[in-house]
């Protein structure tokens, strides 16, 4: 499977998908970003104490840079 981004102009191999949109990313596409997990505990909610790591592609990162 070949970069979403880069098939335009080239080919390169992809090395993950984008979390939210499923595109195939690259290493220079892709960005790795902390999050927090979350999970349900009884009648509320707890966090993981160690971050978790999701994968985006440029796109979805610049659209939920503000979250």
């Amino acid at each position: 499977m070949n970069c979403y981004d880069c098939v335009p102009d080239g080919e390169a191999a992809a090395v993950a998908i984008c979390r939210n949109c499923g595109a195939a990313l690259c290493e220079q596409h892709a960005f790795s970003a902390p999050q927090t997990v979350v999970r349900v505990q009884g009648v509320g909610k707890t966090t993981a104490p160690a971050m978790a790591r999701r994968i985006v592609c440029m796109v979805c990162r610049g659209a939920t840079q503000d979250e």
